[in-house]
């Protein structure tokens, strides 16, 4: 039987992961993972506490390095910036609680964190029909509006995850 660590390493290898994005990872500043040939970079919960967070698992061949976390109650954020060929890009894993509000300018300032380049993946708890959702919420009306502001697009199959 394989335990955690194990089960990752076999995962990324077999699929052939350069990137992996993890949002809820429920790290603490205590905890340290490493695995091989991959850089792991995590932001937990502001408190402290095992709950909530973000890792970001990136491969060491991929010229990269880690840019200031983003961590509030309300967004927590890891993010660096990838180097490839002449281009730089930021890549970034978010995790937002489904219980807080976030206003429009709260998801700006997160955003402007990410310079102009940029993609972000994770658990933004914001439900919209445009993503596969039965409903649009407050939260996502916000977001919406700091994307639209800040002429952002959204990739999204339109079935719910």
């Amino acid at each position: 039987m394989l335990n955690h660590k194990e089960e990752v390493i076999t995962f990324l290898n077999i699929n052939k992961i350069d990137i992996l994005l993890i949002s809820e990872s429920h790290f603490t500043n205590l905890i340290v993972v490493k695995i091989p040939q991959y850089n792991v970079y995590t932001t937990p919960h502001p408190d402290g506490t095992a709950h909530e967070g973000t890792t970001l698992i990136i491969r060491k061949t991929i010229s990269h390095y880690e840019l200031p976390s983003y961590q509030t109650n309300k967004i927590q954020a890891t993010i660096v910036e990838v180097k490839a060929m002449s281009w730089r890009f930021t890549v970034a894993t978010i995790y937002s609680p489904p219980r807080h509000n976030i206003s429009t300018d709260e998801y700006k300032d997160f955003l402007q964190t990410l310079g102009n380049r940029f993609r972000v993946g994770g658990d933004w708890n914001a439900k919209h029909t445009q993503w596969g959702s039965r409903l649009t919420t407050t939260k996502v009306r916000n977001l919406w509006c700091a994307m639209s502001d800040s002429n952002y697009d959204y990739i999204s199959n339109g079935a719910p995850t």
